[in-house]
């Protein structure tokens, strides 16, 4: 009978000593959270959101988005007020509504029953990642955690995995990378770490690129978490 990705990722997972994990839409499905923060913010302001204008803001600071918001849209207000709502929003999602996908509270413990160090590699900030797991019951399964605030480059280049790796105290060599987008299945591989891409609603379409990219793929936790559970008990 043919091998299964869940059999092979499982097998793999018995032999690498730390998994890394992204959050937002790898562990944390919070594809909408940022949608959800320009939404409130024209809707209390009773405006018509511009077309364009998420692409637009998409790749900026909050002090960039802000100055372009601001200037677009001819308000009075400054830029600490804006950027300080804005935050407050999203803090609200990852502290209190965001959720985890299905399985993965199920996959950590069977990690952690198999005695594998698991880290966060992050694009979030601190107090958005550690309000996230602390909400969804996850928080205590993780051993390290790395953000792309403390390195130099971002997702693009390897720098936060290898800092969530160092942190959890395991060589590249040891770690596998769940990632959810091309570059950071990219810079993952590149850190001479393994890859596996997880399929979820906000990478439909790009999934080509990531099956190109990444070591597995797979589109189900609960799968995985049983897997690496039945080789527990055989």
């Amino acid at each position: 009978m043919t091998e299964t990705v869940y059999e092979k990722l499982a097998q793999i997972l018995e032999d690498v000593n730390c998994v890394i994990f992204d959050l937002d839409n790898t562990l944390l499905d919070s594809h909408d959270a940022w949608r959800n923060v320009d939404y409130e913010f024209f809707k209390k302001r009773n405006i018509t959101e511009p077309e364009g204008y998420g692409k637009s803001v998409a790749y900026m600071t909050f002090k960039e988005a802000a100055e372009y918001t601001i200037e677009l849209l001819k308000l009075s207000e400054s830029v600490e007020a804006v950027t300080q709502e804005w935050f407050d929003c999203i803090q609200r999602q990852y502290s209190q509504e965001l959720k985890v996908f299905d399985g993965v509270k199920e996959l950590l413990e069977a990690l952690k029953k198999k005695g594998k160090k698991i880290a966060l590699a992050t694009a979030s900030a601190e107090r958005l990642y550690t309000a996230a797991l602390e909400n969804n019951g996850v928080l205590q399964y993780f051993d390290a955690f790395a953000s792309t605030e403390e390195t130099e480059r971002g997702k693009g280049f390897p720098d936060v995995y290898l800092l969530a790796a160092e942190r959890a105290g395991a060589l590249p060599c040891e770690c596998i990378v769940f990632e959810d987008i091309p570059t950071g299945i990219a810079a993952a591989k590149q850190g001479g770490m393994s890859a596996a891409a997880y399929f979820c609603g906000a990478n439909a379409d790009i999934r080509e690129e990531l099956s190109r990219l990444a070591d597995f793929c797979f589109g189900d936790y609960a799968e995985l978490a049983r897997r690496i559970d039945h080789n527990i008990k055989a």
